[in-house]
């Protein structure tokens, strides 16, 4: 009859108290290998978190940047010269209305917007500003991730608005000032949600050289987003409002330079527009939803690749750490077999008696891996603790630093390497419960 289960821990705890400095030691290195594969792994860990952490504050992870082709970020870097500007159909591709809705039905897609970009001046007050426009689809502005500080995001039927970034309302200056003088003054503070607000394409504005027959457009500015990443230097506006500013300074430009006029914009076939955004839903599919974009013939990015490449270049180092982790615990594990050795040493008649008086084989061997399970599992225990702490100490002195994060342990590693530790304590273990267990009952009795 198998011996049940309380007893055989019983049993187990007792055998290995009776011998507390030993299974102190054992279970030690048990602690000390633990320790080390978590710590090692978290500041694996803790970089990925890192460099997400510095690449959000670029931009979202989930959004991806479309262009036409050879006109995205690192097309220069890519091989172009199967490029042919041309779609599956074999048409050339652009960037309008229909193709974004194109975007909006592959699957997994949140939700996407034409992107049209400039550059004007805005007014408040005796205050200007020269600032980098972005007009996009006011009701995908709060969908496509983007952070507000005061007031509210752009939405649905907005027409004549306008979301400032954080440095775009640090950056306001008295036009009428010298650039010395703007230099040694203080920035004025200024309140672009309680003031009246314009926007002018005349970068002269304010200046003797301001051209008076262009008026400024009145603006609602009814948000200010945070003071970090790059769209902090930027200010949002509902698309049709910054394709009419454009209409009006093109024509007007025309009409001054007598029809001998370049922009960017002019050029540009009407209800196309230069670029686009998708929001993906989850990050795992940034990279899928990519290629079906490049599929379809354009140019597209994401801040996942910067990410990828790295986590790509630090690879190396992060499988170096996890393997010094993982030779401790290889270590703690080669001394659970010796503690085991040694015990099966001096308990052989303990052993024999125990056969003797009807114990199973598999009772036997159950109780010598039970015993180095617990050595295994209370190892790994502490090894956790002990990890915890080591962590906060290392984030504390890299906050200091660095201002980041060195280590991250997430609940799930504490898990793993519990259960890790416990496993090897029985595998450990495994070869002595087998000698145990094919002892001869009448050699180990007569075993002094």
């Amino acid at each position: 009859m198998l011996m049940s289960t309380s007893d055989l821990f019983k049993m187990a705890i007792r055998n290995l108290w009776k011998r507390k400095l030993r299974t102190f030691l054992t279970v030690l290195g048990v602690i000390i290998g633990t320790a080390s594969i978590v710590v090692m792994i978290s500041i694996g860990l803790g970089m990925n978190k890192s460099f997400e952490a510095q690449i959000e504050e670029w931009g979202s992870l989930t959004v991806i940047e479309v262009n036409l082709p050879g006109q995205g970020r690192y097309d220069y870097m890519e091989d172009n010269t199967n490029n042919k500007l041309a779609g599956k159909d074999g048409k050339p591709v652009v960037i309008n209305s229909a193709t974004v809705e194109e975007f909006k039905q592959i699957p997994g897609v949140e939700t996407a917007t034409p992107v049209l970009t400039d550059y004007f001046m805005f007014i408040c007050g005796k205050f200007v500003v020269d600032a980098s426009v972005k007009g996009i689809d006011p009701e995908s502005m709060e969908k496509m991730g983007y952070k507000i500080e005061q007031g509210r995001l752009m939405q649905e039927g907005d027409t004549n608005t306008a979301v400032f970034g954080g440095w775009v309302v640090q950056d306001f200056y008295n036009p009428k000032l010298s650039w010395r003088a703007r230099y040694n003054s203080e920035r004025p503070e200024v309140d672009v949600l309680n003031n009246k607000v314009a926007i002018t394409y005349d970068q002269q504005y304010g200046t003797r050289d301001a051209d008076k027959k262009v008026k400024p457009i009145k603006l609602e500015a009814v948000g200010v987003m945070p003071e970090s990443g790059s769209d902090s230097y930027c200010v949002f506006m509902p698309l049709k409002l910054v394709e009419k500013i454009q209409d009006e300074r093109d024509k007007y430009q025309k009409r001054k330079q007598g029809g001998q006029f370049y922009s960017s914009s002019n050029n540009r076939k009407k209800g196309q527009y230069e670029s686009a955004m998708v929001k993906v839903s989850d990050m795992n599919q940034v990279k899928e939803i990519q290629e079906q974009i490049k599929e379809m013939g354009f140019s597209a990015y994401s801040l996942t690749q910067e990410l990828e490449s790295m986590k790509e270049t630090t690879k190396m180092l992060r499988m170096m750490l996890g393997a010094i982790g993982a030779i401790s615990l290889v270590v703690a594990a080669i001394g659970i077999t010796n503690t085991m050795v040694m015990a099966i040493y001096e308990r052989t008649r303990e052993i024999g008696v125990m056969k003797v008086i009807g114990a199973s084989l598999k009772d036997i061997r159950r109780l010598f891996l039970t015993e180095a399970a617990f050595i295994g599992f209370f190892g790994g225990i502490f090894g956790v603790l002990i990890s915890m702490g080591v962590s906060k100490v290392i984030n504390m002195f890299a906050s200091e630093m660095q201002n980041g994060m060195l280590s991250y342990i997430p609940i799930w590693l504490y898990g793993v390497a519990l259960l890790f530790a416990t496993i090897i304590g029985i595998l450990a273990g495994y070869f002595p419960a087998n000698r145990a267990m094919h002892l001869s009952a009448l050699s180990a009795i007569k075993t002094e």
